[in-house]
Formats: C-alpha cells, sequence, structure tokens
C-alpha cells in the first residue's frame, strides 16, 4: 500500500518540488472562457502570436484561482521544515503568493512580471510599471468585460513600445520563437538550486512532480529522472492524470500516482 505523502516528506532529509501544467489555472481558465475565444482565434493568425502572452497575463492580473491557492498553501504546510527547493515551469508565481520562499524558488521558463526587448543584452523591466504595455492589458480587458469579448476582427493590436524597442513578456515559448529569451531574471535563482542540488549528495532526497508536461521536458521531467537515478538515495514521486509513466532504469525508486496533482495535494493535506 502507498504511504501517505506526509510520510514521504517525513522519511527524507531534502526534496525538490517540481510543478507542472495541472496548475495552470491560467491556461486552463481562458480555454474555458468563451469571452476568449475571438482573442485566442486572432492569436493563431500568423503574425499575431504575440498576443496570446498578453491576453494571458490580462487573465492572470484580473483573476486568481482559490483551489490553486489552496493547494499550494496545503502543500507548503505538508514540507513543514523540511529542507525544500521549488522549481516550476510554469510562468505565474502563486507558490510565493501562498507561503513559498522566492529564495528556494525558480522560474526558468520566465515569469508574467518582466518585459524584455528583442535584445538579450538589455535589462527586463516590470510589466505593471509599463504604461505602454499597460494601457494595451487595459484594451484586452474591456474586450473581455465590456464587449464580451466581441471585437473587429480588423482590429490591430500594437506592440508596446519603449526606447524605440519592441517589449514582450519575459518568457521562453513557442509564440516568441523568433525572440531570444532573456535568461537574466531567473539565473541567479537557478544557481541557487544548483548550489542546492550540490548540497544533497548522500542525502535522502525525494523529488516531487506534479502534474509535470512534456511542453519542457529538460526543465523538470527528464532532470528529475536523471537525478533520481545517479542518486542512490533519492526517491521520486510522480504525480500526474495523464503522464504518471515513469522509465524502467528508475521503476523501482518511482511511485507513479495516476491522479490530477491539484486533487493529489488536497487529498494528502486533508488526510483522505
Amino acid at each position: 500500500m502507498e504511504k501517505r505523502l506526509k510520510e514521504y516528506i517525513a522519511d527524507c532529509d531534502q526534496l525538490v518540488v517540481g510543478i507542472g501544467n495541472e496548475w495552470n489555472w491560467v491556461r486552463n481558465g481562458i480555454s474555458g472562457d468563451e469571452r476568449y475565444s475571438g482573442l485566442i482565434k486572432y492569436s493563431k493568425v500568423p503574425g499575431n502570436e504575440w498576443v496570446l502572452p498578453v491576453v494571458e497575463f490580462e487573465f492572470a492580473y484580473y483573476n486568481n484561482d482559490s483551489t490553486i491557492d489552496k493547494a499550494y498553501k496545503a502543500l507548503r504546510e505538508l514540507i513543514g521544515e523540511k529542507r525544500y527547493f521549488l522549481i516550476s515551469e510554469l510562468m505565474i508565481q502563486d507558490a510565493l503568493l501562498n507561503g513559498f520562499d522566492e529564495k528556494f524558488s525558480v522560474y526558468p521558463c520566465g515569469t508574467y512580471r518582466f518585459l524584455q526587448t528583442s535584445d538579450s543584452e538589455d535589462p527586463v523591466m516590470e510589466a505593471p510599471k509599463c504604461k505602454d504595455f499597460m494601457d494595451l492589458v487595459e484594451k484586452i480587458h474591456e474586450i473581455v468585460t465590456t464587449n464580451n469579448g466581441l471585437f473587429d476582427k480588423e482590429e490591430q493590436f500594437n506592440k508596446p513600445i519603449f526606447n524605440g524597442k519592441e517589449l514582450y513578456l519575459n518568457q521562453k515559448r513557442l509564440e516568441y520563437s523568433n525572440i531570444k529569451y532573456n535568461e537574466s531574471a531567473y539565473l541567479p535563482n537557478w544557481d541557487m538550486y544548483m548550489k542546492y542540488l550540490s548540497g544533497t549528495v548522500g542525502s535522502n532526497l525525494l523529488f516531487i512532480e506534479l502534474g509535470v508536461s512534456l511542453d519542457y521536458p529538460t526543465v523538470i521531467r527528464w532532470p528529475f529522472e536523471k537525478m533520481t537515478f545517479v542518486n542512490n538515495k533519492s526517491q521520486l514521486l510522480r504525480v500526474h492524470e495523464k503522464l504518471y509513466q515513469t522509465t524502467p532504469e528508475i521503476k523501482e525508486k518511482t511511485v507513479s500516482v495516476k491522479m490530477n496533482s491539484v486533487d493529489y495535494i488536497l487529498q494528502e493535506s486533508e488526510g483522505l
């Protein structure tokens, strides 16, 4: 019989938590809201792909998900006093609003917090402090809230500009495939993550992988598998509704749970 999550945590010395797209309430919320269907369709037109990240920002800026907030709080409570590091393939930093320490968290795919130019040598800037960007966000918000998502299909959405350069959200994503991702925002925390991992050698290390997709397998999924294989005292707990399978090499060191990872954390926190 499988142990409870709190037992796995109690048995480890240190742990690493990986958060994936099952926790992405922004993407899920937009796809389930009919008011955004026209904007999503517009962003699929060649040349308009850059609009979708801004639409997601608008949704994240004006909304929240109480279930996700509850799950993060529950996860943080389950971790308790154990040493941890959180790595997320998401771009919204809900964990930091629900008990997780920014010093022990890293978002290598970027966030909704910063903007960048196409020149990766330029410094990133706070998105809410850029008037040109927020004017565009307000325009999208008005379309959604006042016009119920309706707008002229010939509408032109102008890219935000700063010092003569176009601005984009500081994110690594398909919509920005022609833009070099500026890594300066996350690299300091990535360095701390690497130091944390180097200090786990010989420890009973638990990897908790929650709802991680195959969108960015080199960020969490494959590294977790590799580190579980290399560290003789490590264990991987992989929870996902569909992608719960593991590799044969670490089968004996992996606990696979076929379940939505958000529901799993809420269930474990209630001791069900």
